[in-house]
């Protein structure tokens, strides 16, 4: 597995234990709304979804990776805060990394001579 590719998945892996750690403090707070424990489930079901695409080497798996970080880069741009700058940050890192050369190439799958 190329390095970018191994890295975009280690950051959507972390993603998403971070948004599964989210649902589970909305459900048990007194105060959580369930709409919020909804949303952070719905993230970290689209952060797992990359992560497991780019393991296994799906070739859905980019387009699975753009969708999550899109959403995250434009989650407030209304107030322009963190979040929107890591989205954005994480959207400019999945568009280089999987479209390299070295990241097209191995997530097209092995190459049968003909």
């Amino acid at each position: 597995m190329p390095g970018p590719v191994l890295l975009t998945a280690v950051v959507f892996v972390v993603l998403a234990v971070l948004f599964a750690l989210a649902t589970l403090h909305r459900l048990v707070d007194d105060d959580g709304s369930i709409g919020a424990a909804v949303f952070f489930a719905a993230m970290a079901v689209a952060c797992a979804a990359p992560a497991l695409g780019l393991s296994g080497r799906r070739p859905w798996a980019p387009v699975a990776a753009y969708v999550p970080s899109g959403l995250l880069a434009t989650a407030s741009l209304g107030t322009f805060g963190a979040i929107t700058l890591v989205g954005l940050g994480l959207l400019a890192w999945v568009l280089w990394a999987l479209n390299a050369r070295a990241s097209r190439d191995w997530l097209a799958g092995p190459r049968r001579p003909r």
